[in-house]
């Protein structure tokens, strides 16, 4: 056979990294000619690689079965049955194609050309490729699938920023089903090994693969949970999720590789259910899988892990079998054909028995993972597709012989670590598992505070009789006098009260909204807002705290106020719901224009709708602002020691979404700034952020690296501690408020969904863990919803503030210092926070 040798100039040409391994060939024949070195490319010489002329001469391609159609040009006139047609991705073909010619038709001036699949190793004779991709990201993704009961979404608890799911899927049919609802998340990188030689001294000629390696370097982490009914039975395996990866083209000398990763995610149920029941495992788990093959080794499996789990006991009373499974299957496609792939699935498994007139089982229940590895197809030209799978590790977590159920108990409510007020009534809840108890006591502080003998294992404790600071909660869990378990959290005790300041005395009532509120010490504050209708803005005045209001600005006053900044003691600057921004120095308009041009007295920033203002540490006044016969939104800085606060600097927001117009926001602590809520016409699965570290003056795009989150979410509100802590809050696309944590600045965030909130439209945190969100929407299906909500572990969990149930949605959240907090909204009522008070 002749040949065409190219030397290894660019092995790989794309952003990984370049690797060349040296092999021996097989044992050859005595003949004094040179055999090829390892660092040299071979391509066959029936290799046809397309280039721009004759890809132009492409009139179609069936891409079900690569059938061609050729226009007559010298290249194509030349070619002949056992060349292959190898090329990248293109309009053509979105996965390129690697394919031999099997017959061809000449018809008036064009040729038919059919083909058949071919293995890497005809058309490359000798080569190397070794790559590791980076994390998978979701702007990689060209398109996504999503099951029914499927959304994206961060597990809590978790750091992973990639890939989130949570999932809700019911198995069986009526009655008689099983749900299997949790989450999984995935950061994985994909790596890649081949190398091959090229023996021409052998007798035949040989291809060897001296080396395969592919598989996914994945931290996972997966919570499944099983509610049961009686009588069912199933077995059954669903995929959930598949992301389809823009391709990646590599070279191997002249020869385009193109690989298209591809995840799916996978559910799987397998037993017979004769009880109703509930039980739970998570586990988390960090390794590399994959597959292996050596010329001198054969086939095996690459199997690197570490894991940790947690569970909650099962709750049943008949029989059961049920090992249910969540987990991905990553495949590195090869021209869009299958090719190399790695399963990775977390699974519990629960298999008791009752005896017979007994509270005594046999009982097994496990949580693990399994894994999977394998060529699907000889797309490489091996000379059997090849896989399997092993068992990375199971732990049992409870296992019975003619026992007992295990005992135990636990504290649903409140969390450890809650701060409380004083004064109020709390409940404690408590679950239990195994044997039922004869009593369940509660103590605080060593001393009995209430028993109960029966379900709901709630009692509710008084703390008008406590003292302020820290109390130990322990739950006993009694079993003929004899504490068999017990749990211990610890709580303090605040005096602290949310009460309703009703301002019907001042005009107020569900025709008006309040929108901003600001206080400058304990007993002065201003709150901004007007008619619900957008009209009548005013601006409010109290110095006594809170109780009593006065309208400092004037009474005709068109648009309503959305926005207060304080500028100094002198002077506030009111947003309008129709972007203009006034002074309270005139209460009228500050006329701003484009930098570098002089005042016109037009309005605002020239023709310009100003979507908020914020004030950076370095005295600069910035804004988002979108000119009436422009698409595109700016960020203005303006210096907030002039009079005018003419604009200085200008920057572009480099995105836009024209099917539902956003409106970017600014929002800054000390020199820290962000942008958000900015969202891109020609990418739908994710959103964008601008940062500035400088207080305005220069500012850096980035992608929002948040899991799950893409153009169909809603961001509304940021708050940051400092310039590295902060939270963005909103509604994502299901419908529930999400929350966004970030601790590296806004470089990664992860996410939180409350399904309990309709959205959330403002937040406020006192502290790294103490912080509150109001609900900006109406009440929801006709009943009254809680539109303020509190968390006590950094916006992981969310409970709503009982006092805050209201049908009319709430603007703002903010807190003068730890003590003195209000929300307000729609209505009459405003609500303080208070403490001490």
């Amino acid at each position: 056979m002749t040949m065409k040798i190219f030397k290894f100039l660019t092995l790989l040409i794309i952003t990984f990294g370049v690797l060349t391994i040296p092999f021996a060939c097989k044992k050859r024949i005595d003949d004094p000619d040179p055999e090829p070195q390892p660092d040299e490319v071979i391509v066959a010489d029936e290799t046809i690689v397309m280039d721009l002329e004759t890809r132009a001469a492409i009139i179609s391609i069936d891409t079900n079965d690569f059938t061609f159609r050729f226009s007559e040009t010298d290249l194509v006139a030349n070619m002949k049955v056992g060349d292959i047609l190898v090329d990248s991705a293109s309009e053509l073909a979105q996965y390129g194609y690697l394919r031999k010619i099997i017959s061809i038709e000449d018809s008036k001036g064009e040729k038919t050309i059919h083909t058949e699949p071919v293995g890497l190793t005809e058309a490359v004779l000798q080569g190397s490729i070794d790559f590791k991709s980076g994390s998978l990201k979701m702007d990689q993704v060209d398109r996504m699938v999503l099951a029914d009961g499927v959304s994206l979404s961060a597990s809590r608890g978790t750091d992973f920023n990639v890939f989130s799911m949570d999932y809700e899927m019911e198995f069986a049919d009526g009655d008689n089903k099983l749900t299997i609802q949790g989450s999984t998340s995935l950061d994985m990188e994909v790596f890649f090994k081949f190398d091959w030689d090229y023996c021409i001294l052998c007798l035949p000629p040989d291809v060897t693969i001296e080396l395969f390696e592919s598989g996914i370097e994945i931290n996972q982490s997966a919570s499944i949970n099983v509610d049961s009914y009686y009588g069912a039975s199933v077995i059954e395996t669903i995929p959930f999720a598949t992301f389809y990866f823009d391709p990646w083209t590599f070279t191997v000398g002249p020869i385009p590789i193109v690989f298209v990763p591809k995840v799916e995610l996978f559910i799987s149920v397998d037993g017979t259910v004769t009880a109703e029941f509930s039980t739970g495992a998570s586990e988390s788990f960090d390794g590399r899988l994959g597959t292996r093959y050596t010329s001198a080794d054969g086939w095996s499996m690459i199997k690197e892990r570490t894991f940790n789990y947690d569970y909650f006991p099962p709750e049943l009373d008949l029989s059961a079998s049920i090992e249910a499974g969540v987990g991905p299957e990553v495949s590195l496609m090869l021209y869009g054909v299958a090719g190399p792939y790695t399963n990775v699935m977390a699974c519990t498994k629960l298999e008791a028995e009752l005896y017979t007139g007994t509270n005594n089982w046999d009982l097994d229940y496990k949580v693990g993972v399994k894994a999977g590895a394998g060529v699907k197809i000889d797309v490489l030209l091996f000379e059997d597709s090849w896989g399997d799978s092993i068992c990375l590790f199971e732990q049992t977590l409870m296992h019975l012989e003619n026992e007992p159920m295990e005992t135990g108990v636990f504290f649903e409510k409140p969390i450890d670590g809650a701060w409380l007020s004083i004064g109020s009534e709390v409940q404690l809840e408590a679950r239990v598992t195994g044997s039922t108890p004869s009593e369940l006591e509660f103590m605080v502080d060593g001393l009995k505070i209430g028993a109960l003998s029966s379900e709901p294992w709630v009692h509710i404790w008084n703390t008008s009789n406590s003292v302020l600071g820290e109390h130990e909660l322990i739950v006993n869990d009694i079993i003929g006098g004899v504490v068999v378990d017990s749990d211990t959290i610890t709580v303090q005790l605040v005096n602290a009260i949310w009460d309703v300041v009703d301002l019907s005395a001042y005009g107020q009532s569900n025709e008006t909204v309040n929108t901003d509120i600001f206080f400058s010490s304990e007993t002065e504050g201003w709150m901004s807002g007007g008619s619900a209708y957008g009209l009548g803005g005013y601006l409010l005045h109290t110095t006594d705290g809170g109780d009593s209001w006065d309208n400092i600005a004037p009474h005709n006053l068109f648009p309503r106020f959305d926005q207060i900044l304080v500028m100094n003691e002198d002077e506030f600057l009111m947003r309008t719901i129709s972007g203009e921004v006034l002074t309270s120095k005139h209460w009228n308009d500050i006329t701003w224009t484009e930098p570098t041009q002089p005042p016109t007295g037009g309005l605002t920033y020239e023709n310009a709708e100003v979507n908020s203002i914020a004030l950076s540490a370095s005295g600069y006044l910035m804004a988002t602002a979108k000119r009436y016969d422009e698409t595109e939104y700016s960020i203005r800085r303006a210096q907030a020691a002039t009079d005018d606060y003419q604009p200085e600097g200008s920057t572009a927001i480099p995105y836009y979404y024209d099917d539902f117009p956003t409106h970017p926001e600014v929002y800054f602590r000390n020199d820290f700034g962000i942008i958000y809520d900015i969202k891109d016409q020609n990418n739908p699965l994710c959103q964008y952020i601008m940062i500035s570290q400088d207080g305005g003056v220069s500012w850096e795009s980035m992608q929002l690296n948040a899991s799950g989150i893409t153009r169909e979410d809603d961001i509304k509100a940021a708050f940051f501690i400092d310039e590295s802590k902060g939270w963005l809050v909103g509604r994502e696309n299901q419908g529930y408020a999400v929350v966004l944590r970030t601790d590296d600045g806004g470089s990664t965030w992860e996410k939180f969904v409350v399904e309990e909130a309709i959205n959330f439209g403002s937040v406020w945190f006192v502290d790294n863990n103490k912080g509150y969100a109001a609900v900006n929407a109406y009440d929801n299906l006709g009943y009254a919803n809680n539109k303020l909500f509190h968390t006590q572990d950094g916006g992981v969990t969310w409970e709503p503030v009982d006092i805050s149930e209201t049908i009319v949605p709430m603007k703002k959240v903010f807190f003068k210092g730890p003590n003195l907090g209000f929300a307000v909204g729609q209505g009459a009522d405003i609500y303080r926070y208070t403490v001490g008070k």
